[in-house]
């Protein structure tokens, strides 16, 4: 008989243990909450992937299209401003342990693709049909990654320390130099498109397409975010623009809480973090694509802080009544969702002028949201002497367990408080 004479064995072991009641018990809750984005399973790439432009070739074949994109503001668009049949906008996303591949294609015909920068680092949307690829590798709403690339294969980095509503700014090389407190760049990124007819003129037929790489070493850069793994994710959004920003659509619409009319309202604003979809990384041969029943396990404990987050920050205006607000009193103006708080434990306090928020849930897990927009996550409890995630929180939440995940677990002695929402 073999007996456990080492930590590291009892380690081993335990983390058996945790596979096998794990399996027992199923798959997550399914069914997506209100205000929840999409989400897209992202399969492990096979090699990696030549950037070429060409999203046609062997490499991306048998991978699932994302939804179609659409108009910003998603069920509360105007009719008018939705994409059509002609102007269709999608998006496939594979991965590795260096990238993130992403390929769109964005349909045009009988629409004029406008491509007039040429300089890197231009603000491609005030001109150009553009895509756009949003990120924020640590759910923190802090430090996220925006590239806007157009048909030329102009690209523009930056990097946002918080979203501008709450006073953030841009960092990168076309406001600052090296050196400089605002400048950011990437460093291993690699983008191409391909054109699909002439630039500026109407057919039939006409799309064009990009292929992008983007590295983990830049998408993680100055967050608390780690590296892609089988059940983890990031927080992740596309948006496609035309005529010079009146035209915007995007693959998760920008469904954000508002106090004042007490429900998630669709806004033409890519910059809150909160609202993006999720791309969840798989193993080959798992599902990929779209995954209906999916949904971000500690979606309510998150949600929950944000509505804190809109409605202290409407509260504390002038027409909020200037002042921070108790839940109870948030709840009967029905500036949160009442039902989303019950069986949570939420504290708000205030110093120095400033306030934060903490939401906690029964299971040892807690959103921290700061005035400032800054989320932090964490999420613990304790079996056979370790500490690691409830149960329910570890299942890959397509129906599938990762044990890779779970193995992971189990080898851990910890698990600590970081920013946003990425899944241990």
């Amino acid at each position: 008989m073999h007996v456990c004479t080492s930590i590291g064995a009892m380690r081993f072991h335990a983390s058996l243990i945790l596979v096998q009641v794990l399996a027992s018990l199923g798959s997550a809750p399914a069914g997506p909450a209100a205000g929840h984005p999409r989400n897209y399973a992202a399969p492990r790439a096979a090699a990696p992937i030549q950037i070429d432009g060409n999203i046609y070739k062997k490499a991306w074949e048998d991978v699932p299209w994302s939804e179609d994109f659409v108009e910003i503001r998603g069920d509360d668009a105007p009719e008018a401003a939705k994409p059509t049949a002609g102007t269709r906008t999608r998006a496939k996303m594979l991965w590795d342990d260096d990238f993130l591949y992403i390929a769109t294609e964005m349909s045009a015909q009988d629409w004029p693709i406008t491509a007039e920068f040429t300089k890197r680092n231009e603000p491609i949307y005030q001109k150009d049909s553009d895509i756009e690829v949003f990120l924020d590798t640590d759910g923190s709403n802090h430090n996220y990654k925006e590239l806007e690339v157009n048909a030329r294969n102009t690209v523009w980095n930056l990097l946002l320390n918080r979203p501008y509503s709450s006073g953030g700014s841009e960092h990168s090389g076309r406001e600052a130099k090296p050196g400089d407190k605002n400048y950011w760049d990437v460093k291993a990124q690699k983008t191409a498109a391909k054109m699909y007819g002439a630039v500026g003129k109407r057919q039939s037929n006409g799309k064009w397409t990009a292929e992008i790489a983007l590295s983990h070493k830049d998408s993680l850069d100055r967050t608390g975010g780690t590296a892609p793994a089988p059940g983890k994710f990031w927080r992740i959004n596309f948006s496609r623009v035309e005529k010079k920003g009146a035209v915007n659509w995007v693959w998760s619409p920008q469904m954000i809480w508002t106090p004042a009319q007490d429900k998630y309202v669709g806004q033409v604003n890519m910059h809150a973090p909160d609202g993006w979809g999720y791309v969840v990384f798989a193993e080959a041969g798992q599902p990929a694509g779209t995954q209906k029943e999916w949904v971000d396990p500690n979606w309510n404990v998150k949600a929950a802080a944000h509505q804190l987050f809109y409605a202290e920050t409407y509260a504390k205006k002038p027409e909020g009544g200037g002042k921070l607000l108790s839940l109870a009193v948030l709840q009967d103006k029905k500036w949160v969702t009442a039902s989303l708080f019950k069986g949570l434990d939420t504290q708000v306090t205030e110093v120095n002028g400033k306030w934060s928020a903490v939401v906690k849930d029964g299971d040892g897990c807690a959103s921290t949201i700061q005035q400032d927009n800054l989320h932090t996550f964490s999420c613990s409890t304790t079996l056979l002497g370790l500490t690691v995630p409830p149960l329910r929180y570890a299942i890959l939440g397509f129906g599938t367990l990762s044990v890779v995940a779970v193995l992971g677990i189990g080898l851990a002695m910890h698990h600590r408080a970081k920013p946003g929402g990425a899944s241990d």
